[in-house]
């Protein structure tokens, strides 16, 4: 890895983080409305900016006029090197293209009125994109893998467990699948994304930042877009002498409701299903759930009916990730509606974390009420 920057922050600072925006302008801006951000913060973007949603280039634009005039600091993802592809003519590009809806590339392409022909090349593309798209093309080339400050590091998917922790390979830097679940020798604290948080989670689902303390890793990916019930998070470090303070709000795009009455949830409705493990073997079924073996954990769980998939060979599927666990909830609380569709029970997020609760007790909310302050302390170092 030879893309490094060093950066000094001083220990009066608020540091933001924010990783995986893929293309969400629109939560982008209302996270940094939500949690104040102002020049004298310093913004880390931890990597993928773009791809899957539907303005990346909006999303690169705004970052890149933010970082010309602030204290904000950019790490590349693995998303944001589709622009290598681009520049060293890779033919793979165009496959990736037919298959993406959403791509950074297909919003310049549209932007100077070009359209993909069967006999399009790589190098076409990439004459027409540098002719106008050139500044935001080099910028995306130059930024750095990691940032390396006082007591942070911050990359994308992870590090190499090296004593020399520089000599991680840059592809693996911004790929590590599951980093959380291994170890480092950095002497810091590194602060990932890329691989949304829920694919931890055992009993609750939650998509908040989690902190090991242990392995000095914090993980921030919310899975905004990738996952279904998914959000955009903001870790944010409040440095003062002696002492950090952790604590982290969201922002997705799910309407609010209120919660009419208190919902206790039956304790042996929990766990979660997530990728890759979706292969199931039914067990019971009854009105509302099926309990169910999880073929790659051995894990029961009891599973949304309208959730189960049974495919031509007989095999049963979950259909997506999804919550297997019920959620406490009291009268009075504001949480994120994710499925109404299913029947007898809706499938909600309550400050981050998602479950079941029985149908019939919500009640829309304005978006005042809905964007109280939610921010959590989670934790001091």
């Amino acid at each position: 890895m030879n893309k490094i920057k060093e950066l000094r922050i001083p220990e009066n600072a608020r540091i933001i983080v924010i990783s995986d925006i893929h293309g969400e302008l629109e939560l982008f801006e209302e996270l940094l409305e939500k949690v104040e951000f102002n020049p004298a913060d310093y913004l880390i973007i931890n990597g993928d900016l773009c791809e899957k949603g539907s303005n990346s280039h909006g999303v690169v634009r705004c970052i890149m006029e933010l970082s010309a005039n602030n204290n904000v600091h950019v790490t590349e993802g693995n998303c944001d090197t589709l622009v290598e592809d681009l520049v060293e003519e890779n033919p793979k590009l165009l496959d990736y293209l037919k298959s993406r809806n959403h791509s950074i590339i297909h919003e310049w392409l549209d932007g100077i009125g070009f359209e993909l022909k069967k006999d399009t090349c790589v190098k076409e593309i990439k004459e027409r994109l540098i002719s106008r798209y050139s500044e935001e093309i080099e910028w995306l080339m130059g930024l750095p893998t990691a940032i390396e400050t006082n007591d942070y590091i911050f990359v994308h998917a992870g590090l190499d467990d090296k004593e020399d922790w520089k000599q991680t390979d840059r592809i693996e830097a911004i790929t590590y699948r599951s980093f959380l679940d291994n170890t480092h020798s950095a002497g810091k604290y590194v602060i990932v994304g890329h691989w949304p948080v829920v694919n931890y989670s055992s009993d609750l689902p939650s998509h908040n930042p989690i902190i090991d303390e242990t392995r000095r890793i914090i993980a921030i990916d919310g899975g905004n877009i990738i996952k279904k019930t998914g959000q955009l998070n903001a870790l944010i470090i409040d440095r003062t002498i002696g002492k950090d303070t952790f604590s982290h709000t969201y922002t997705d795009h799910f309407p609010h409701y209120e919660v009419l009455e208190d919902f206790h949830s039956d304790p042996m409705m929990n766990g979660t299903i997530s990728y890759p493990a979706y292969e199931l073997i039914p067990v019971h079924k009854d009105d509302h759930f099926t309990l169910c073996e999880q073929v790659e954990t051995i894990n029961k769980l009891y599973v949304k009916n309208e959730y189960i998939h049974e495919n031509e060979e007989g095999q049963t599927y979950a259909k997506t990730d999804i919550s297997c666990a019920q959620i406490n909830v009291k009268k009075g609380d504001i949480i994120s509606l994710v499925d109404d569709s299913c029947s007898g029970y809706d499938l909600i997020k309550k400050d981050g974390r998602e479950g079941w609760i029985v149908k019939g007790i919500l009640q829309k909310v304005d978006h005042h009420v809905a964007a109280k302050d939610d921010t959590k302390v989670i934790s001091y170092v």
